[in-house]
């Protein structure tokens, strides 16, 4: 059974890594894609997510949006989002934009073989979710959007992040 915990979405910090993220989390579900000798590992941690990118077993890139601060040594980016304002990040191969917004769809993902969800128990009369959505967009490349729906301040803030992967450009030293 899953407790809950009241997390402010002003505590985010998103966390790019070339490599393994070495902060110890808690994976409540995963599911894997393969996209040539790509390994893309879609993760739910809390009310946050996790994406590793492998490639021949050994973790080339994560992407952590959590209420987590990571100290990896291989950082490429950080980001905290107390003032809860829209950020983006990008690099040859790779980009992610995250944003806030009170007003949002929670409806049901329309593709389930494509989606990564879960439901938490209810914080002062809301439902928090966590979805993961994926599309392959070509034979090299992937798109996903996150969706992160949070209790705060009496009313509930939307999280999403919207990132882009793609293997053939992808290039760890840009």
């Amino acid at each position: 059974m899953i407790v809950p915990i009241h997390q402010d979405p002003a505590d985010l910090v998103l966390t790019i890594v070339a490599g393994r993220i070495e902060t110890p989390l808690t994976v409540l579900k995963q599911t894997t894609l393969h996209v040539g000798a790509w390994l893309l590992k879609f993760h739910i941690i809390g009310e946050s997510h996790l994406v590793t990118i492998e490639r021949d077993g050994r973790p080339v890139l994560c992407e952590l949006l959590a209420c987590v601060d990571s100290d990896a040594a291989s950082c490429l980016h950080q980001h905290h989002f107390d003032d809860l304002a829209a950020h983006c990040f990008t690099r040859t191969g790779y980009s992610i934009d995250v944003d806030f917004d009170s007003t949002f769809d929670a409806a049901p993902a329309l593709d389930a073989k494509n989606t990564l969800e879960m439901t938490f128990p209810e914080i002062d009369g809301y439902t928090p979710i966590t979805r993961i959505v994926w599309n392959r967009i070509s034979e090299t490349a992937v798109r996903w959007q996150t969706l992160h729906i949070y209790p705060y301040d009496g009313k509930i803030i939307a999280v999403r992040s919207l990132s882009y992967f793609d293997a053939l450009h992808y290039n760890q030293v840009s």
